[in-house]
């Protein structure tokens, strides 16, 4: 039976705002100018178009359109480097290498991108280095490549007036927070619920914190925060009875903070507050020999959100562009930015 494992899928927005006047269409998204960068910057050299700081470096491995012509995907390459350390073997403990300071151990990161929503969905990165900040740094490094296009896409909409601006002519975000009680439903066992008051007239309102309230005070101690733990002894999966307690509490405003801490479907302990719930999916993969894991499996968890979990759908295109489409010239322009990079050897990379 192969062996399995789960992975943790993140999910983030593409917009592409275009501006008409006093109008700003700022949460829209059109696929042809973000896959066009994809595009161009596949065609460079894989040396040339790394990005890379002290510590982490991030590359573009592929990118296409997928069996559903509605998404696109390909995988990132990631890699830490830096720091020079012995390799050693695991079993034996003997050292069988050394990894120098620009050496870095290569992960492939997959990734989906809806066309109409703009979703994109990111595999878990092994080596911890994919993040939005070092995505949009990758991309800004190569941004002025499809310069031309959007000077073309200008002069074709000049009379709406649509404007793409090239300082934003793409914007990628985190997706908003989901309800707490959303995430709550996520949960297969509740370990514990943490409830918080830091009011002291909620706390002398509430029959479980009276007697302590009277200890402490008596002790000189008045400047306190009270956090009451419930432990879940019981060995069933009591999500709904929690799910139905916290909804009554919310309701009633009779704490200041609350948090669940519990298992996920994925297997992973994890604990919530309102303020710390992100936007993450989970899938059930095989692994490989090699430990890597199933990427026609990914792909496939990641089909199901876009097509069935997309937390973005009804996200709609701009209205009434006109599209720049294929331009012999602005497609000569870029080639002669992509064969300038290729030849040039001196280029740095830039950061924002």
């Amino acid at each position: 039976m192969p062996q399995t494992r789960n992975i943790t899928i993140k999910a983030y927005e593409f917009t592409t705002p275009k501006f008409a006047g006093d109008i700003q269409y700022e949460n829209t998204y059109d696929f042809e100018i973000l896959e066009l960068l994809f595009n161009s910057i596949k065609q460079i050299n894989k040396s040339k178009r790394k990005y890379k700081n002290e510590t982490v470096s991030l590359n573009l491995g592929d990118f296409k359109i997928s069996d559903d012509s509605g998404i696109v995907e390909g995988y990132f390459i990631t890699a830490r480097h830096g720091v020079k350390r012995s390799q050693i073997n695991v079993d034996t403990q003997e050292e069988v290498g050394v990894i120098e300071t620009h050496h870095g151990v290569e992960a492939n990161v997959y990734f989906k991108i809806d066309r109409n929503t703009g979703l994109l969905l990111v595999q878990d990165d092994f080596n911890k280095v994919f993040s939005r900040t070092l995505l949009l740094s990758f991309l800004y490094m190569h941004k002025h490549i499809i310069y031309p296009y959007i000077n073309h896409f200008n002069k074709l909409n000049n009379e709406k007036p649509f404007i793409i601006h090239k300082r934003s002519c793409y914007r990628l975000q985190t997706l908003p927070p989901i309800n707490f009680m959303e995430k709550l439903k996520e949960f297969t066992k509740i370990k514990s619920a943490i409830l918080a008051l830091d009011n002291p007239l909620e706390k002398t309102n509430n029959d479980v914190s009276d007697v302590l309230d009277n200890e402490l005070s008596e002790n000189n101690i008045e400047d306190y925060d009270l956090e009451i733990k419930i432990k879940n002894k019981s060995s069933k999966a009591t999500v709904k009875v929690f799910e139905k307690y916290f909804k009554s509490i919310i309701e009633q405003q009779k704490y200041d903070s609350y948090a669940i801490e519990g298992k996920l479907e994925n297997g992973k302990s994890k604990k919530i507050t309102p303020d710390t719930i992100t936007r993450d999916f989970y899938a059930k993969v095989k692994i490989n020999k090699n430990g890597e894991p199933s990427m026609d499996d990914i792909f496939e968890r990641m089909n199901k959100i876009i097509k069935s979990d997309n937390p973005l759908c009804g996200k709609k295109s701009t209205p009434n562009v006109i599209s720049a489409g294929e331009d012999k010239n602005v497609e000569l322009d870029i080639q002669k930015e992509i064969a300038e990079r290729n030849k040039d050897e001196s280029r740095e990379t830039e950061t924002i």
